[in-house]
């Protein structure tokens, strides 16, 4: 299977979760990242039925979401800034002041071997956490665990939070 099918049956296998199921799971993974998360927090907002911990967290914490600069770059932004759509459905800070001392990075994972994430597969993450201090979280449904060769270029995280386990 290749690493493009890999992604697409992650994808599948999350987007099949019922509503109720998903919304057990996200209530589940958001009680496991709590006692993880301080300062300043590096967040995504969910796109293709993304484990939704945003909601969550968004009224009380001091969140930072990305924003596409460029090809092959992000950086993270103030939730606080207005919204604007950005590339791939995308919600982004239109980007005003950049904060590079992040404490916590939620990361979006499409699926998840050890502690190792699949992405999109465009690299984003990967240069972006290669040179953060951060304490990397990926965040993920149980179902998204899928053995996959792990590339020079994948950066490991710290941990792996599903709804029933924290992987480090």
């Amino acid at each position: 299977m290749t690493a493009l099918d890999k992604r697409k049956e992650c994808i599948q296998r999350r987007s099949l979760l019922s509503n109720s199921k998903r919304l057990l799971k996200e209530k589940a993974i958001t009680n496991c990242v709590l006692p993880f998360l301080k300062g300043k927090i590096g967040t995504y907002i969910p796109i293709r039925n993304e484990v939704d911990v945003y909601s969550n967290f968004k009224e009380e914490f001091d969140l930072y979401i990305p924003k596409m600069l460029d090809d092959t770059t992000i950086a993270f932004y103030s939730d606080k800034e207005e919204k604007i759509n950005g590339p791939f459905s995308t919600i982004e800070p239109i980007g005003i002041c950049e904060e590079k001392d992040l404490n916590v990075i939620l990361v979006p994972v499409v699926g998840f071997f050890e502690t190792y994430r699949m992405g999109y597969g465009k690299g984003y993450y990967d240069r972006y956490l290669k040179d953060s201090s951060a304490l990397k979280i990926g965040i993920a449904f149980d179902v998204q665990e899928i053995k996959f060769d792990v590339k020079p270029t994948d950066v490991k995280l710290d941990m792996i939070i599903t709804e029933s386990r924290i992987l480090r």
